[in-house]
């Protein structure tokens, strides 16, 4: 699904939230405005081809592709923002917001070329402006106590991000060593040693290999618009409320299928068009998003008498 269908069905969302309330007859409607801030555990959902990404191909002492297992558990993080929420009726309500949030990934994998081992390792942080809408279901347990159940949808951009590569090639000498430049993996003719490790050096720089940092999404292939789904569950006392909640992004957050033909087309290799097909790994399909987080809420009911409005 392309970015503009993604654009297309949030805004149906929205409309048929917005439709839903302006039926409410005889009742004028009710709005309640706050600020939320929270605790995100980010990942992706897969740790395949990450490497070939990067530009690096890992391989086992068979000279079969290994590659990476997964990421590291989650990535620590935060959103903060404003919310409101507006009621439908005693039970329902749909709840806009507007956020700064963080996501990401780590891994940390070692891996032998030669019979040393090595340490790779990738660092990524990216920072989106989100919009959520979602539709919130309330359980009165008392006057004043609410169980809080919510599903809805988000979309986002990318507005900054850091992303950290370094690979530890050569860690026992200094200055360090660079991978020797090859894209598929061989036996050395003399000694008989695996070379397990491939690099591709349209990614990195042809000299540059062990260390790199960028801006997360000043890369191409690096997706800025993020949209997906999220579903959340909490509890709700007066003017607070404490959600529990799962996002999962349906824009991967890494294009594996893009088209770098020019990058290749620059150091001589022709008919070849993303890492990938340069190292001969099949492509796994992209990585996505997914966040857990923990949000506390503050609803400015009443900014007369600082009560909470009993809904």
């Amino acid at each position: 699904m392309s970015n503009k269908k993604y654009i297309v069905v949030f805004l149906l969302f929205v409309i048929v939230a917005t439709s839903v309330f302006s039926q409410r007859k005889n009742r004028a409607p009710f709005v309640r405005f706050g600020v939320r801030a929270g605790f995100n555990m980010s990942d992706l959902t897969s740790a395949d081809g990450l490497d070939v990404w990067n530009g690096l191909g890992i391989y086992d002492d068979n000279l079969s592709y290994k590659g990476l297992a997964d990421t590291k558990p989650f990535k620590l993080g935060f959103n903060a923002g404003l919310t409101a929420q507006i009621r439908i009726n005693e039970q329902w309500s749909w709840q806009p917001s507007l956020l700064l949030t963080t996501k990401g990934y780590q891994v940390e994998a070692k891996y032998i070329d030669n019979v040393k081992e090595y340490m790779l390792k990738i660092n990524v942080s990216a920072y989106y402006a989100q919009l959520p809408v979602d539709f919130v279901y309330k359980y009165n347990l008392s006057n004043s106590f609410s169980f809080v159940a919510q599903a809805g949808a988000f979309v986002g951009f990318g507005a900054f991000g850091t992303t950290y590569f370094e690979d530890n090639y050569g860690q026992d000498t200094l200055p360090k060593q660079f991978h020797i430049q090859t894209n598929r993996p061989y036996y050395n003719p003399v000694t008989g040693d695996p070379v397990m490790t491939t690099t591709d050096p349209t990614v990195h720089g042809s000299n540059l290999y062990w260390k790199d940092e960028d801006d997360t999404f000043i890369p191409a292939g690096t997706w800025r618009f993020d949209a997906g789904l999220q579903i959340g569950i909490g509890f709700e006392l007066k003017s607070f409320a404490l959600m529990f909640q799962y996002q999962y992004s349906f824009t991967p957050m890494y294009n594996y299928d893009a088209d770098f033909t020019y990058r290749y087309e620059a150091i001589g290799v022709s008919g070849v068009k993303n890492p990938f097909e340069y190292l001969g790994i099949k492509n796994p399909g992209s990585p996505h998003q997914q966040v857990i987080s923990v949000n506390l809420i503050y609803y400015f009911d009443n900014l007369k008498t600082g009560k909470a409005i009993r809904w």
